[in-house]
Order: C-alpha cells, then structure tokens, then sequence
C-alpha cells in the first residue's frame, strides 16, 4: 500500500497599497453685501464682498484647462464683477474684484486680486496659484462694481481676463453668485430756504377756508412713499384762536403721499379755521418732519 501525504503549506500574501497625494480639490465661491455706495470710478456704484477658493476634498470641480479667450496664451485669472444690464439680451460687464481704475477695460493691470495663468495650466493649478499668493480669500470695501438701477442681477464670478476687450474674457462654469441688485438708500432732498405762509390781513368772520400754498422742489433717488408730519400737531394753533391744518401736496400732514423719482414739485399749504378769532397779528414757527416709509 502506498500512502501518499499531502503537504500544506501555508504562504503570507501583502497587499501594498500605494498612497498617492490627493489632488486639489477646490470649491471657488464669492459673497457681495447689500452695502452700495459710490465706487473710485465715477458714476459706477460698489458693494463690499469677499472671494474665497476652499479645499473641500472634491477634486476636479473645473476640469480642462484654462481659456484664455481671445487673449493667447497668457490672461489674467481671479473673482470679477459680472453683473447683468437690463434690457441687454444677457451681457455681463466684467470687472477685476477690487477694481479701482479705468486704466485699461478689466482692470488687469490695476487690482490686487488676480494672478497671471496661461493655457497650458489646468483649472486646479490656477488656482493654485491664487492660494499661493493670496490664501483662501480677499475682501474688499470696493469688491464688486455695478450700475445701479441699470442692473438687472447682481453676478460675481471667477473668470480669465485680459485688458483688450469684451471678448477677451471667460466666466468659469459652475463660480457664480447672483442675485437681485443692491438697492442705494432712497433720499428725497428739498430745496429752497424757510417756507414762509403769509396769509396777509385777513378780516373777522372770513378767516376759515382761507389757504396759502407755497411750492418748493424735491429729488427723490427713486419713488418713494413719505409722511411729511408737523412736529408741534396738525392742525397747528396759531393764537387768537385761529387754527391752521398743513397740507403738502393736497394731503394733510402725516398722511402717507407719493413722490416720484427725479425732480418734481412740492406744494406745501396752510388752511385756517376760525374758532372765535380775536383780531390781532398771528405767528406761529413749526417743523414739518420729512419721513420715507
């Protein structure tokens, strides 16, 4: 008989696993504040804001290389203003974030947000390249520039740019914010000095109804609902037991009226009511309290 044996013989198998470097892995976003006011270039308006580019352990968000649009191989790349005009079937003014000069059509030259990045570098080494030199974010007082009531969305974004022209820009897919535009105060400004009232000599027994209307002229930004109320009451008691009742344009003072944007008139009256008039001179100083709602 013959026996056969069977050896086993037991064997220790490692997996190696390769460790590579993760690769960036960036979210690019960008935040403007509902703050306008009037920006260094004349005429624009301006919003505070921030840009920031995080590592957020996606990679490749932005894939394919930098486009350089119109503008070779080298550009400018960082966060801009991109906001919408009304009635313009879509266009965007790109503008350099922190933009302060109209030296040059984007600005490439003259703001401190922006690195130069050519067309052989992908989107991830751009920015790259920001963080490299700015970190993960800039803020700025003028950060975003607009044109007011001529904006139809207020977009920031990230984008490649260059000097030249419209053409020479192209907004990054998937870094946009947008929103409605920030709205400037509203003011309505009166011109003119002290109103005067003078309702002159005036006989007893013919003093009620009797009206005095002066005009002045208010700008408004833009409509505006306002009160225009008597500090000291309305009607106002003049003495000699005579009252007047202030009214601006052909509403009592502390109703609500509506004044238009631009430059119209403001038709302030006074209308006495006799209440036993004793004759005699009459005067009375108020303050009409102007309030937008």
């Amino acid at each position: 008989m013959t026996l056969r044996l069977s050896f086993f013989r037991p064997s220790l198998m490692v997996v190696l696993w390769a460790v590579m470097p993760a690769a960036n892995a960036y979210l690019l976003s960008t935040h403007f504040n509902n703050d306008p006011h009037p920006s260094p270039i004349s005429g624009v308006l301006a919003v505070s804001g921030t840009a920031t580019a995080t590592d957020n352990g996606v990679p490749n968000q932005y894939p394919g290389k930098v486009l350089c649009t119109g503008a070779g191989v080298v550009c400018q790349f960082g966060p801009v203003s991109s906001p919408i005009f009304r009635d313009s079937g879509g266009y965007r003014f790109v503008t350099a974030m922190n933009c302060t000069s109209t030296s040059g059509y984007y600005c490439a030259s003259h703001n401190n947000t922006s690195v130069s990045v050519t067309t052989d570098m992908t989107w991830d080494q751009a920015i790259s390249a920001w963080r490299a030199r700015y970190g993960n974010s800039v803020s700025g007082y003028n950060a975003f520039l607009y044109l007011g009531e001529h904006t139809e969305r207020m977009c920031t974004s990230w984008a490649t740019y260059a000097d030249k022209g419209s053409s020479h820009r192209h907004l990054l897919p998937g870094a946009d914010s947008c929103g409605p535009p920030p709205i400037p105060p509203n003011q309505c400004n009166v011109s003119g000095a002290t109103v005067m009232l003078d309702h002159g000599t005036l006989k007893v027994g013919e003093i009620t109804g009797k009206n005095v209307e002066v005009t002045r002229q208010v700008t408004c930004t833009r409509e505006a609902s306002v009160t225009y109320t008597v500090a000291s009451g309305n009607p106002v008691n003049l003495g000699n037991n005579i009252l007047s009742t202030i009214s601006v344009n052909g509403v009592n003072a502390g109703q609500t009226i509506k004044l238009p944007g631009g430059t119209s008139n403001l038709k302030i009256a006074s209308t006495l009511t006799d209440q036993g008039a004793i004759a005699g001179p009459f005067s009375k100083t108020i303050v009409l309290i102007q309030n937008l709602l």
